[in-house]
Formats: structure tokens, sequence, C-alpha cells
């Protein structure tokens, strides 16, 4: 009985070892900016994404990335391509020129791929990263925005470029294509990238071109206006900062964090609506980052609260995860020593053969039971969880119909059958997962005759 017990105690040791040891094992990504020097008004900025891929193997990626500051930036909604197989590798978008002065914080970007170990799909996330964007008295800052909208997911192209100035002329530029007409550039390595394809030198600098020729127009019948707003803003500001320095909860985490030794950097203030303005104050030491952060709700400081950064508490998981199973080995060793040591052994007995059976899944059943499901989410308002089954059920039809071990994405699936199925259900599959894949990231707005049509698609192609 007691070696049934000691080796029930090596068998799970061995898989929390073998677990964590694949756990471990995931894409990294890094978000920084690549600047040596103090960014100011009218600076390009580099932003770049640094990758470790440990898996030795080129792995196509989706990314979704929002970097915007200064009023000005990129914001990309969803972009995929493929990560080369070296272990370190990295992108760089072109740089991003900030129109007014401040602190701001880069949102993590989020990578979701297919981890070629497990054949699931992951989703990992960057650092969040902070600018300090000074003032460049030989180039006044203005109320002025120019931000880039990408989506280029599951065959679907679209990209929207957005030029205002908030003042009371309330002039505004926009564009928009559906197609790859207007450059967005990505590096990897040396290599310039738009959408996949190698692009010329001439047709970089998107930044520029918005700065140089949308932000020059008007310019002179609004600069006063806009040197008033900022000057308002910046008064507001001020006594923001008044108001929350005489909180008592505020002084009360300010005086925590600096007798742990963290030093604070200058707050940044995100504008919500007219009455309503969200304070964030950085803290940092040498290993560790937490804010204080607040809302200034008609003249009144509210909501004041601590944060750690999510790196912190991932790290502090990962130290947890380590001491238990150290204590767990412990405790194997020791029960392994008393048995051999005190515990006289048991005949050994001829093993008993198990018969393994091998699950058959009725992938057609299985496929049409997920598109009646799609139907009944679908009747109860539930729209984009709808598509979304319908979606997965095409995948895991064909994955199960080609023999393919693992859950496949929209474009590996397009890929696949573009060289097996005849081109009636290329056509009407890729139909399918485009529709669904817009109205998953709120592209397109749901409504009963499409969804119809994609149903009986569906249905058509799963039998």
């Amino acid at each position: 009985m007691m070696r049934k017990v000691i080796a029930i105690l090596l068998i799970l040791a061995l898989g929390m070892l073998v677990t964590s040891s694949v756990a471990a094992k995931e894409l990294e990504v890094q978000k920084i900016v690549d600047s040596n020097k103090e960014i100011k008004v009218g600076d390009g900025v580099s932003v770049q994404l640094d990758f470790k891929n440990p898996f030795n193997s080129a792995i196509p990626v989706q990314l979704v990335d929002k970097n915007v500051f200064g009023n000005n930036g990129l914001d990309i909604q969803c972009l995929e391509f493929t990560l080369p197989g070296a272990a370190e590798s990295g992108i760089a978008y072109e740089p991003i020129v900030p129109y007014k002065p401040g602190m701001y914080t880069l949102d993590a970007a989020m990578v979701t791929y297919t981890n070629p170990d497990t054949g699931k799909e992951e989703t990992v996330n960057s650092n969040t990263l902070d600018i300090m964007v000074e003032e460049n008295k030989s180039m006044p800052s203005v109320q002025a925005e120019g931000i880039t909208t990408i989506y280029r997911c599951g065959g679907t192209n679209i990209q929207s470029t957005s030029y205002s100035s908030s003042s009371s002329t309330n002039s505004q530029f926009s564009s928009s294509s559906s197609s790859s007409s207007k450059s967005f550039n990505i590096q990897f390595g040396g290599s310039t990238v738009s959408g996949g394809q190698p692009q010329s030198g001439s047709q970089q600098g998107l930044q520029k071109r918005v700065d140089n020729n949308q932000l020059n127009q008007n310019m002179e019948q609004l600069k006063k206006e806009m040197e008033s707003e900022l000057q308002k803003q910046q008064e507001l500001e001020e006594q923001i900062q008044q108001e929350l320095a005489k909180d008592p909860a505020f002084q009360k985490y300010a005086e925590q964090l600096t007798n742990a030794g963290f030093n604070s950097s200058p707050p940044s203030f995100n504008p919500i609506s007219q009455n309503h303005t969200e304070i964030t104050v950085p803290y940092r030491n040498e290993s560790a980052e937490k804010k204080i952060k607040a809302d200034y709700v008609n003249g009144t400081i509210q909501n004041v609260t601590l944060e750690s950064t999510p790196e912190q508490k991932k790290e502090e998981g990962t130290i947890l995860w380590w001491l238990l199973l150290l204590i767990i080995i412990a405790l194997v060793i020791i029960g392994w020593f008393i048995y051999t040591k005190y515990i006289k052994k048991e005949p050994l007995q001829e093993p008993i053969p198990v018969v393994s059976k091998q699950i058959v899944v009725d992938y057609v059943t299985e496929a049409r039971r997920m598109v009646e499901e799609a139907e009944r989410l679908f009747s109860n308002s539930q729209e984009k969880d709808a598509y979304e089954k319908v979606s997965q059920a095409l995948r895991f039809y064909f994955a199960q119909k080609f023999g393919i071990k693992k859950e496949l994405l929209n474009t590996e699936l397009i890929t696949i059958l573009s060289g097996k199925e005849d081109t009636n259900t290329y056509s009407d599959v890729k139909a399918c997962l485009d529709l669904c894949g817009m109205v998953e990231f709120a592209k397109y707005k749901a409504n009963t005759d499409d969804f119809g049509k994609i149903v009986t698609m569906a249905k058509a192609v799963i039998i």
C-alpha cells in the first residue's frame, strides 16, 4: 500500500514539473521606446515590440496594440503577421510625433497565437510604458489629434486616419481605406513592411505627413485659440494637483510608498468628460511600480486607490508556484527515504495490461450542434457570441475532417481550404469567417439577414 502512495506522489511531482516547464514556455513580448534623449513636442518617437520566441519556429500571430500619446498615434485593433523563428526578433512602428506635452501611459500590446507545443490558442501581453513629453518652445503645442486606426485580420483590410483640432471652429480632416493604398509601416529588423509587403523608403513617414500636410492647414487662425485652451488646461491640472495633495487618502498612500522606497513621477491627466478627469501618479523603485489613481469630479477628489502593475503580480504568482513545487518535491523525497529505510518491501506483482479504447468523435454532429447553439444565442440577443460560435463550428469541422489535432485560426483554415476544397466551398467558408471576424472585433453590426446567410452556408458545408 505504501509503495502505491509513494508512486502516486512521484507521478504528481513529475506531472507538476512537466506542467510548469510547458507553462513557462511561452511567447514573450516587451514594449520599448527607441529614444535615449529627452522627448519634446514635435520629436519623432519610435515605439518597438521585442519578441522572445522559445519554439524555434515561425508563428502566425494576431496583434492588438494602441500607442496614442500627445494627441497622436496608432490604434491597431487587429494585425496578422508571421513572427520569425529566431529566438529574438522585433518590430518597429513608424515614428509618432506628439503634439502636446505631458505624462502618458501606452497600453500593453496583446498578442494571440497558437502554441506549437500544445496546439492551444494563447494570449500574452507586453508591459505598459510611460512616456514623458516635454514642452518645445520652438514648436508650440496644440490641442490637435492625428490617430490612425488599423484592422488587417482574416483577409479584411481596413484603415482610417483622422486629423482634428479641438477648438471653437472644430476643424477636422479624415481619410480611410479598405486596401493598402494608405501606407502603414512596421519594420522587422532592418526591412520595412507595409501590410506584410516590402515598402520603399519614399513611402515612409506617415506621422510626418500628418504633421506637415494636415496640421499646417488653418494653423494661423486656430493658434491663439489653441494656446488659450492649453493655458486653461495647464491651470486646471495645477488646480487638480493642489486639491489632490490635500486629500487624506492620497497623503496616506503617498507616505506609505515613500517610506517603502518608491519615488514619484509627474502625474498624468485623462479627461473623461467636461467635469470628470482621471488622475494617475506613478511611483517606482528599482524592482517594482505602483500607481495612485483618483477621479476629479465637479471640483472634488474622489475614488483614490493604490494599484500595482500586472508584471509585479505575475512575478509574485510565479514565486509562489515555485515555492509550492519545491515543498512537494521535498515531501516526496522524505517519504521515499522513510519507505526504503523502515518499511518492508512488498513482493512484486505482474502488472495487469490495460487495453486503451480509442475515442471516436462524431465531428459532423458536434459541428451542427455548435451551429444550432449559435442560432439560440442569436435569438437571445447574444449576437457577438453567436457569430463566434459559427466560426468555431467551421474551424472544428475542418480540423477534424483533415485530421488536424489542434484548434485552427481563421487564416490557417483559409490557407488549408485553398488547396483542398472546391471553389464554392472555399468562397462560402471565407465569407462566413470574414463576417464573423468583423462582428467579433466590433467592426460590423450584426443583423438577422446576414446571420441567416452564414448559418445557411455553414449547414451546407458541414455534411
